[in-house]
């Protein structure tokens, strides 16, 4: 079972890598015509407790500043691709896929359009977890200077220290590479861009450029 499950994150990581799912087929919306500039959203579901299992089937409604609404599907491996106006403040919200509903919570999310690249991980959480508070989260490196195909480890500092792991919200802005729910980051494109992480209504951002081999 464990190798399937690393299996599947090994199949998500190359998909992402390679350009992931471009296809019509995981699309759940398109910008307005004539928007010369969308963010390309690539978002993925995962299990809070076990993050290499994703969740299929799982709704996504994201509801745009203007009022707009976009619903996607995941597909078998958690993923979606949606295209979004630039520049605009999103609220994001996932719902278990049907049947089981009765063991995950509704995940709710914001972010901002603010790069033409956007690549999320979206950890939900079982339900009779509460969520813990916290005062102060930081993100260790803040700045990091990579080539293609590094990788580095976020570590996220959290006051008080948690009594539990937690599984924070991930984010890598600028289409530069890909986040796991560890936060491993691996550069897969020349350019600079932010890595940013949030737990509850915590956020903090880190600053990466990825140079050429």
């Amino acid at each position: 079972m464990k190798r399937i499950k690393f299996a599947l994150w090994l199949f998500f990581l190359a998909s992402v890598w390679l350009g992931g799912c471009g296809g019509n087929d995981l699309t759940g919306g398109s910008v307005p015509i004539g928007n010369p500039s969308p963010t390309r959203l690539v978002g993925t579901v995962v299990d809070e407790d076990e993050p290499s299992v994703p969740l299929a089937d799982a709704e996504v409604e994201i509801t745009v500043e203007d009022g707009t609404k976009i619903v996607a599907k995941t597909d078998a491996s958690g993923m979606f691709v949606i295209e979004l106006p630039r520049n605009k403040r999103c609220t994001l919200k996932v719902r278990p896929p049907a049947g089981l509903e009765l063991i995950y919570q509704e995940q709710v999310d914001e972010f901002v359009t603010d790069a033409d690249e956007i690549h999320l991980i979206i950890p939900i959480p079982r339900k009779g977890m509460a969520a813990p508070v916290f005062a102060g989260l930081q993100i260790q490196p803040k700045e990091v200077t990579l080539r293609v195909r590094e990788s580095v480890k976020f570590q996220v500092q959290l006051e008080p220290l948690p009594q539990r792991p937690i599984r924070p919200i991930w984010s890598v802005h600028g289409g530069i590479g890909v986040i796991t729910p560890d936060g491993l980051f691996v550069a897969t494109r020349p350019g600079k861009g932010i890595v940013r992480v949030r737990v509850g209504h915590l956020r903090a951002e880190a600053f990466v450029t990825v140079t050429r081999n």
